[in-house]
């Protein structure tokens, strides 16, 4: 058995400085904004976090969980009149990522590690109807191998700023460190054994460009080999949202439950990922890994309130 590590944590977004958007601003732009400003990657100290909350509204729409249903091959009532967990990310992710694009974001866009993912589901997110999304970073720390922080989403009914949604994602940012914090040791952790296979997902070489398409996030990691050596990756890799989303495919629930997932290693292609869904009390509880090399690639757990 695995057991999750997830970051207990509360949103803090009082007291921030709003900075309202008319519009989520594209991936593509702030992709942009971090090539052209490639020095910031080679920053080695971190400065204190900008103390603002980005706002902006939107809408999840229908032709995005119409997409992503196809890509997942997920049915059923989510996605019918509430949108499934993963749009609402995909969504709001463009606001998330221009914040962290900004020069005065003290930790480098570029090479950043997603660690782990939460997520509150409140109520049904709506389709098709504004909703008012929020977004703000907190806590930073230390880490052994760099410097970590929280990236908060919230995102609310329009009309009666009803709470509907909201999550936590912990990134890594390596090599960067707080000046004056003591770096932490490692954790020690037990040796993966894998559990009995239940499934298995073929993830071809093209996912990353497919997903890529449907969400907008063509981070080049994901896209081809090519594209992730210039990065310094040895080979393209998929996106974490992907897994939480395959691993939460026809496994969603009308509103309320909460969702987790913790990343080990990344999911190379193409390759098989070896999965195990177990029944834990009030939990499903899904393992991902690589059996050729009894390797782990995620944990993660839904659960209902």
């Amino acid at each position: 058995m695995v057991d999750l590590n997830i970051v207990d944590s509360t949103p803090q977004p009082e007291n921030l400085q709003p900075v309202r958007l008319g519009e989520i601003p594209s991936l593509t732009s702030s992709y942009g904004k971090v090539a052209t400003g490639l020095l910031r990657a080679k920053q080695s100290v971190a400065s204190s976090l900008p103390g603002t909350r980005w706002e902006t509204s939107d809408v999840i729409s229908r032709r995005l969980v119409d997409d992503y249903n196809a890509l997942m091959g997920s049915s059923g009532v989510v996605g019918q009149n509430s949108a499934p967990s993963i749009t609402v990310h995909i969504t709001a992710f463009g606001l998330s990522t221009a914040m962290m694009a900004e020069r005065r974001f003290p930790l480098p866009l570029l090479g950043m590690v997603h660690l782990q993912h939460k997520v509150w589901h409140m109520s049904d997110v709506p389709i098709d109807q504004p909703v008012r999304i929020s977004t703000w970073a907190q806590n930073m720390r230390p880490h052994h191998a760099g410097t970590t922080v929280e990236i908060w989403v919230q995102i609310l009914d329009a009309a009666t700023e009803k709470l509907l949604w909201q999550s936590m994602a912990v990134y890594l940012s390596k090599s960067v460190v707080i000046p004056g914090a003591k770096k932490p040791e490692r954790p020690a952790r037990e040796p993966f054994r894998a559990p009995v296979m239940t499934g298995q997902w073929e993830l071809p070489r093209d996912i990353g460009r497919r997903y890529g398409a449907v969400s907008g996030d063509r981070n080049p990691i994901h896209l081809s080999n090519l594209s992730a050596k210039a990065l310094g990756m040895p080979s393209a890799i998929a996106h974490g949202m992907y897994a939480a989303g395959r691993m939460l495919a026809g496994r969603e629930t009308l509103a309320p439950y909460t969702w987790a997932i913790e990343f080990a290693s990344p999911m190379r292609l193409p390759s098989k990922v070896a999965i195990n869904y177990r029944e834990a009390g009030d939990r499903l509880v899904i393992t991902g890994w690589n059996a050729k090399h009894e390797k782990l690639h995620f944990a993660a757990e839904i659960r209902q309130f």
